[in-house]
This record gives structure tokens, C-alpha cells and sequence, in this order.
């Protein structure tokens, strides 16, 4: 299995802490970096290598669109 390293960064892009797994996929991995920014409260994005090659950053914002609740806004 890859081993995919995980990096919560801050606005600047500077990571706070790592974590590491050995993981199925890129599909197993876009979800375990999701969880892991979300127990980063204070990183903007985690950036995520498999076998020492960079793969797209997960942002905040995906994620905080994808816990919205459907339908229409309480200021609707």
C-alpha cells in the first residue's frame, strides 16, 4: 500500500504538523486528509504526498460546502 503524508498548513502555507498513513487509494487517502483538517481547526489546507509526490491540496472551503445542509439558507 502508498504511504500518503499529510500536512495541515495555515493561510501561508506553512504546515503546523504531519501525519502519516499507509493507505488503499487516492480516494481512501482524500478522505482521511479531510479528517484530518477538520481536527486541524487552525489550517486552511492540508497538502498531501503519496511516495513523495505532492497531490492536490484539500481546502477548507470543499469541505465546508460539502457539511452545508441542502436547500434554502435560513436567510432565504
Amino acid at each position: 500500500m502508498p504511504m500518503y503524508i499529510f500536512y495541515p498548513c495555515l493561510e501561508d502555507g506553512s504546515p503546523t504538523s504531519f501525519e502519516a498513513f499507509e493507505l488503499g487509494d487516492d480516494a481512501a487517502a482524500l478522505e482521511q486528509g479531510e479528517a484530518v483538517l477538520a481536527g486541524h481547526t487552525s489550517a486552511t489546507h492540508v497538502m498531501v504526498w503519496r511516495d513523495g509526490v505532492a497531490l492536490d491540496p484539500i481546502r477548507r472551503a470543499r469541505l465546508d460546502v460539502r457539511q452545508r445542509p441542502e436547500g434554502p439558507s435560513p436567510d432565504d
